[in-house]
């Protein structure tokens, strides 16, 4: 039986952390996709969990002029993730981007958390979905994930190693190491 299931991203979030780990030396996987400072995507991640994902939601933030937010609105909504259900079809939509301007360059803003939360606690309090996979490493998501699970939800979350607040890896139902999706693969020496 599928889990109806939302995946949100805190592209955000993502994005600093996954420039983090490059600048570390970490070398992107095959089919990442970056856009620096606005987000990354790679089609691994709703392939992590087999379940009923129906949207994919990605919150970011832009610098520059309408055009620019548009541009990338453009790009993230020209992504598209299939997910695969057990015995059923493989579900294919758009990513729906959710982007909001910011004024100058900087690694975090709070506009991105407070409509993320505020999305997730919608879903929450409905019978829409009863799965949210959150994607963030982001400790200050740890009161909305308990409510969520208040509600009788369901909570997936995947983070990268960089920046990655550790509680969150035991205060959900199940936690997927972003690192394996987004990076080829360190040598053994390294390792």
């Amino acid at each position: 039986m599928d889990i109806r299931t939302i995946l949100f991203v805190d592209g955000e979030n993502l994005v600093f952390r996954f420039q983090d780990e490059l600048k570390a030396g970490r070398t992107p996987a095959d089919g990442v996709i970056h856009e620096p400072d606005c987000f990354v995507w790679h089609p691994g991640i709703t392939h992590i969990s087999h379940f009923g994902l129906f949207r994919v939601c990605y919150y970011t933030t832009v610098t520059g002029d309408d055009s620019r937010l548009e541009s990338i609105k453009q790009k993230l909504a020209a992504i598209v993730f299939n997910a695969v259900t057990p015995g059923g079809p493989v579900i294919t939509g758009q990513v729906v981007p959710v982007v909001f301007k910011k004024l100058q360059k900087s690694t975090k803003t709070r506009v991105v958390d407070i409509h993320l939360i505020t999305d997730v606690l919608r879903y929450a309090h409905s019978d829409a979905a009863e799965l949210i996979y959150l994607v963030s490493g982001d400790q200050d998501y740890l009161p909305l994930i308990h409510e969520v699970m208040r509600q009788g939800k369901q909570v997936y979350i995947g983070a990268l190693s960089s920046g990655l607040a550790k509680p969150l890896t035991y205060n959900c139902d199940e936690f997927f190491d972003l690192d394996r999706v987004l990076f080829k693969p360190l040598p053994p020496a390294a390792a």
